[in-house]
């Protein structure tokens, strides 16, 4: 090797061993500077974390006052649809034409003021206060008394329209327009009954075997005839009216036949049922 190309390659070695040791110290620093990075992450405290037991807290005790809510709400509608519903079963429902097992319908008897009122006395036929000692049928009764001094005892009652099916004795009793054996106190004491309309309802006229009275030669006894009138309303109310000698224990009595005028008119007053309603039908 010569002298000059000795000289350039002691340069050139020198020259990559600088860079070399300048390299090195470069990596010194920076590892230097890791590790004292490092050092001092891992000497320090932590950082803060946060308390997430507060929260979660709160949240569960919202969350249980909710479904307590939700619960109570529920509670109380249901209690409300209950109320509702049991209102809805026990409260009563308006019918147009009711039908009740027989036996079960309730009877309702109007006052002297209100008969007094619909056949007023001026007309030659006045309504008093009576009560037979041994009537045909129970219930309420009152007297009839015509202009010439005649008595018959008078029974007037309100009722639901009902039918009895299981009446065997078909020619005591009174029936529908449909056939239908009505329910009523008098049956086994009706004959004769004929059907007629009345307006939008039916009109029934029948007789009632009455009490059995005296013979005129004091021999025996005979049978009595009461007249009878009932009204069948289409809103299915049955108004029935009987006047005679209802009375078994009655003796000596001025008795003659009821004229059907002042029946019908009662039958068929409407104040009637309108009365009965009013006190909570």
């Amino acid at each position: 090797m010569s002298g000059k190309a000795g000289d350039e390659f002691a340069e050139r070695h020198m020259a990559e061993q600088h860079v070399t040791q300048q390299h090195m110290a470069e990596q010194h620093a920076y590892e230097s500077a890791l590790a004292e990075a490092l050092g001092g992450l891992a000497s320090g405290a932590e950082p803060p974390m946060p308390d997430l037991v507060p929260g979660a807290v709160v949240r569960g005790t919202r969350m249980r006052r909710r479904r307590r809510v939700g619960a109570t709400l529920g509670a109380a509608v249901l209690a409300g649809v209950l109320a509702v519903g049991g209102h809805a079963l026990l409260a009563p429902r308006p019918e147009s034409t009711p039908t009740l097992p027989a036996g079960r319908s309730t009877v309702w008897y109007p006052s002297l003021e209100l008969l007094q009122s619909i056949i007023p006395a001026g007309n030659g036929t006045r309504i008093a206060a009576g009560n037979p000692r041994q009537p045909l049928r129970p219930g309420r009764y009152f007297k009839l008394i015509t202009a010439d001094g005649g008595v018959n005892d008078l029974y007037v009652s309100v009722g639901r329209t009902t039918v009895d099916p299981s009446y065997a004795h078909r020619t005591r009793a009174c029936s529908d327009r449909t056939g239908h054996v009505l329910g009523s106190p008098w049956n086994g004491l009706i004959s004769r009954c004929t059907l007629t309309r009345h307006g939008e309802g039916s009109l029934l006229n029948f007789l009632v075997a009455g009490a059995a009275q005296p013979t005129p030669s004091g021999t025996g006894t005979r049978s009595s005839w009461a007249t009878g009138v009932t009204c069948l309303t289409p809103g299915g109310w049955t108004v029935t009216v009987v006047a005679g000698l209802l009375d078994q224990a009655a003796t000596g009595r001025n008795h003659s036949a009821a004229r059907t005028g002042p029946l019908v008119q009662l039958a068929t007053d409407p104040r009637i049922f309108d009365a009965v309603k009013e006190t909570g039908d």
